[in-house]
């Protein structure tokens, strides 16, 4: 839908004939939200994104004309979200009454930041009020009562090991609508319905496709974890670690080795930073959810801090398939064969991954891309 909608912005904007001046002048007609239509300097998407929006919206159980406005308005703002020109990726949670914000989150673990009329431009006060507040396990939420919207923010995930409200909302159907609103990349956005349905709206002229990080994410997580005995919940742990690092970085590589027990690197892994003992994530997740104690939590969330930081260093962040960090800062260089095979355009970073991919099998057992507009890629070795 998306695809065709902006072949009719294209067509519109760039092949209608322009009219003639009026007394010698340009015409300049800026829209407000009239139906969106093309004028000799300017183009709103706002009422083709509407359109676009309208029927999953009305598909995941909102009803409301002015909550689904409200819903456009929010999809526009996060596409390319800053503040102070630093970007922001907050997850805003859209309930269409307090039922769904109690089941998601009880009052002890939501705080109320304001409240608003039910309308559309209450977007704007929303995310700029809340958005700074909306990390490190804390969503926006936006709830509808009655003729007007509260919000604020609330612990979407307890901690690293609790089940988050992305999982929870599953659970209330299309009786309790929520819909989950997210960046996933470059003026892209993804929402997601109480019945796991997915939209992407891609802002751009390129066309639309869903996104792909966590197809990509899921895939490497696979190889990161091949080692790991029981690996169901440490998997599904680290898939959502891995997307939020990746989501806030500048753009990364990550590349997945054979674990062994005396951490011998391949010999075109030599130029790295390399932690000594290597950090044994899968070690640290499964001793947290088997004590239960704060101090096993507190070395897992350290763990995580120093991953988080290692993914926007440069170079190449390396796993083991044991579930481990074995190497960062990895740095790597092509022999005389490769160089003839790499692609003569593109970034330092693309052209690394093309040589990463030209090494699975014999080093890797996958590689992740990540550029800094959220572009992603990865590919995984199978036996």
């Amino acid at each position: 839908m998306i695809r065709a909608i902006w072949r009719l912005i294209v067509n519109s904007v760039f092949r209608r004939p322009q009219p003639e001046p009026i007394g010698g002048r340009k015409v300049d007609v800026i829209s407000a939200g009239e139906p969106a239509t093309a004028v000799s300097d300017a183009y709103s998407i706002r009422s083709s994104l509407q359109g676009a929006l309208h029927d999953f919206v009305r598909r995941s159980g909102f009803e409301n004309v002015h909550l689904e406005e409200m819903i456009r308005e929010l999809v526009g703002m996060l596409a390319s979200y800053r503040e102070e020109d630093s970007p922001l990726y907050p997850e805003v949670f859209v309930f269409s009454s307090s039922n769904g914000l109690t089941a998601l989150a009880p009052s002890s673990t939501q705080l109320t930041l304001g409240s608003a009329q039910l309308i559309a431009d209450s977007a704007n006060a929303v995310v700029k009020k809340c958005a700074p507040l909306a990390a490190s396990g804390w969503a926006i939420f936006v709830v509808k009562e009655e003729k007007s919207i509260r919000f604020g923010v609330f612990r979407s995930i307890r901690h690293a090991l609790a089940l988050g409200a992305e999982e929870s909302m599953l659970g209330l159907g299309a009786e309790e609508p929520v819909m989950l609103i997210r960046n996933r990349g470059h003026l892209t956005v993804e929402l997601r319905n109480t019945v796991g349905d997915r939209f992407t709206a891609t802002l751009t002229t390129t066309p639309a496709t869903a996104s792909a990080l966590e197809s990509h994410v899921d895939t490497f997580a696979i190889a990161a974890t091949g080692a790991v005995s029981d690996c169901a919940d440490f998997r599904a742990y680290l898939k959502r670690l891995l997307t939020d690092a990746l989501q806030r970085c500048h753009g990364t590589l990550l590349g997945v080795v054979a674990a062994n027990e005396h951490d011998n690197l391949d010999t075109t892994l030599q130029d790295a930073v390399r932690p000594i003992p290597r950090i044994r994530l899968a070690e640290l997740q499964q001793s947290a959810v088997k004590t239960g104690t704060a101090d096993a939590l507190a070395d897992l969330i350290a763990a995580e801090n120093l991953l988080r930081g290692m993914v926007n260093s440069d170079g190449v962040v390396v796993f083991g398939n044991d579930g481990s960090i074995v190497a960062f800062h990895v740095f790597l260089k092509p022999n005389d064969a490769e160089a003839t095979k790499l692609p003569d355009s593109g970034g330092g970073r693309r052209r690394t991954y093309e040589l990463m991919r030209l090494r699975l099998g014999a080093t890797f057992k996958a590689v992740f891309f990540r550029s800094q507009d959220g572009e992603t890629r990865c590919e995984r070795f199978i036996q």
